[in-house]
């Protein structure tokens, strides 16, 4: 049996990107579902699995979509879930890309905390450890060149769906990006995702929210 894994939150995509995909061939009623759904692949053949119709009369610039993706069982993913060694064995990489708003990312509460210029690439682990005058020049480096060029979508935010306790979306790399696009009000960025398996719904009692 096919186990299918959605992500915790709903993404705003540019919906000429979503125009472009195949349709999967399902229920002509998942088809005219309100919720807009892409089956991630890690080949790279995305398809709209729900939602198509939505998506071929849309004049909006970005319609919300929810990401699906091949898992497993609940209780194995839960179990893998549970040691990061083992997790990590079974993420999943997805190559595509999608033009989001940065409103959305920050919307959805996918972030581990904000980097800026005084906390730049001041990491706990060790081995990844830089000093103060490199962070600082990397972090203004950055920022140069988005003021200067703008954001470069081929880099995309990379968000990890189902990261925390196999049930939340959280940012995997982009957090010093998203800092530096937010302070010079860029609105539009790519995105794209990796995944682990999805694990019970109750693990979402254990994830703290953040205070507004």
């Amino acid at each position: 049996m096919k186990h299918i894994a959605l992500s915790s939150e709903l993404y705003q995509i540019k919906t000429s990107e979503l125009q472009v995909l195949p349709v999967e061939e399902t229920s002509e009623q998942s088809q005219k579902a309100d919720e807009i759904v892409v089956m991630l692949s890690e080949t790279g053949a995305d398809t709209l699995i729900s939602g198509a119709e939505k998506v071929k009369s849309s004049t909006e610039d970005f319609l919300p979509v929810r990401l699906a993706y091949a898992s497993y069982p609940v209780y194995q993913a839960f179990l893998i879930d549970l040691i990061k060694p083992i997790k990590r064995k079974f993420y999943k990489i997805f190559p595509n890309a999608y033009t989001t708003t940065l409103a959305c990312i920050l919307g959805n509460n996918v972030m581990r905390g904000e980097r800026n210029e005084s906390n730049a690439y001041q990491w706990t682990n060790k081995k990844w450890q830089i000093s103060r005058e490199e962070a600082q020049k990397r972090y203004h480096d950055l920022y140069e060149s988005i003021q200067k060029h703008g954001y470069d979508k081929k880099s995309p935010m990379l968000i990890m769906l189902n990261r925390k306790f196999g049930v939340k979306d959280q940012i995997l790399q982009g957090h010093h990006r998203i800092g530096i696009c937010k302070s010079l009000r860029v609105k539009e960025v790519s995105i794209s995702f990796w995944a682990v398996p999805k694990s019970f719904e109750f693990m979402k009692l254990f994830i703290k929210r953040k205070k507004s």
